[in-house]
């Protein structure tokens, strides 16, 4: 079980946007930077505007909110949930 095709598009989305800003703006690449963060945002801004139907409430808070930290932890954590849960991802005990 993985996250739904929505929540992965945005999870992608928020990670690459996330990466761009952790990486700065260098002086020596500052007009790169700036026009991928703000293709990044494009992205993200898009990607709300067409999921929000769709999104878990909570989640849709965090990105309307512009939390995109936020919301890129909260899929982190709803990945590791399903993947804990994940009935693929069970053993059978053997009694």
């Amino acid at each position: 079980m993985a996250l739904s095709p929505a929540e992965s598009r945005l999870h992608s989305a928020l990670s690459e946007y996330l990466l761009t800003v952790r990486q700065g703006g260098a002086a020596s690449i500052q007009s790169a930077w700036t026009e991928k963060l703000k293709s990044s945002l494009s992205t993200l801004e898009t990607l709300q505007s067409e999921l929000s139907p769709h999104l878990d409430p909570r989640l849709g808070h965090f990105m309307e909110s512009k939390s995109y930290r936020k919301a890129h932890d909260y899929l982190d954590a709803l990945l590791s949930s399903k993947l804990a849960n994940s009935q693929e991802t069970r053993q059978s005990c053997a009694r």
